[in-house]
């Protein structure tokens, strides 16, 4: 997971707002649609990197969804429509994948990326997993939930990790890794995250000290 912080909404997605909630009516995600909904999850995308809001691997508007951090089943109309209750998700079919926000459906997970300690809460093994790091047993608890409830270890995530990291067999020097560092930490010139740089930096920081 990696800390997101948010940004201003798009403008015509706050116009439609505005008018439908003078108009008294529709006013609720549901009835959201183009432009303004496209708007709202190219900027979601665009704050993100390009990454899944959950998992942090490589999404495009075409294999990602809007996700509700409060489930949508659990909140008023006004709720429904906070840019700030948004994420991009990966997966477009409400069927699959079987992880982040698909996995998530209506229920309520115990670290949110929108904390920015969130990170501290995580760590990485060797065969991609992630894992719910030792702290105290009230945020170990919240992080093993979120594991669970998004289905961060399975399959499909646990081998992307592990070809993210890849990378990593090519450093030999302190430099070396200093420059890894740098390019998992920043957006590259198509403002896109690499993808699982989470994992590859909690690796960097492990073997080199690299923060």
């Amino acid at each position: 997971m990696k800390y997101i912080q948010k940004g201003k909404e798009p403008e015509n997605f706050s116009d439609w707002k505005t008018t439908q909630k003078s108009l008294g009516v529709n006013y609720n995600y549901k009835y959201l649609s183009n432009p303004e909904k496209g708007s709202v999850h190219s900027s979601l995308l665009n704050e993100q990197g390009y990454i899944c809001c959950y998992c942090c691997m490589r999404v495009e508007q075409s294999n990602s969804h809007i996700e509700h951090l409060a489930p949508q089943s659990k909140t008023g109309s006004e709720l429904s429509l906070d840019y700030t209750n948004m994420l991009g998700s990966c997966g477009r079919d409400p069927n699959w994948p079987e992880y982040c926000g698909h996995k998530k459906q209506n229920l309520s997970i115990g670290i949110s990326p929108l904390q920015a300690n969130c990170e501290d809460f995580f760590s990485y093994s060797s065969t991609g997993e992630i894992v719910a790091t030792i702290n105290n047993l009230g945020h170990q608890k919240n992080a093993q939930t979120t594991i669970e409830v998004l289905g961060l270890n399975h399959y499909d995530l646990t081998q992307g990790r592990i070809q993210a990291l890849e990378a990593l067999q090519g450093i030999m020097t302190q430099e070396e890794a200093e420059l890894l560092a740098q390019v998992c930490h920043k957006m590259d010139a198509q403002g896109r995250y690499q993808p699982f740089c989470k994992a590859v930096l909690y690796f960097l920081k492990d073997y080199f000290g690299v923060a």
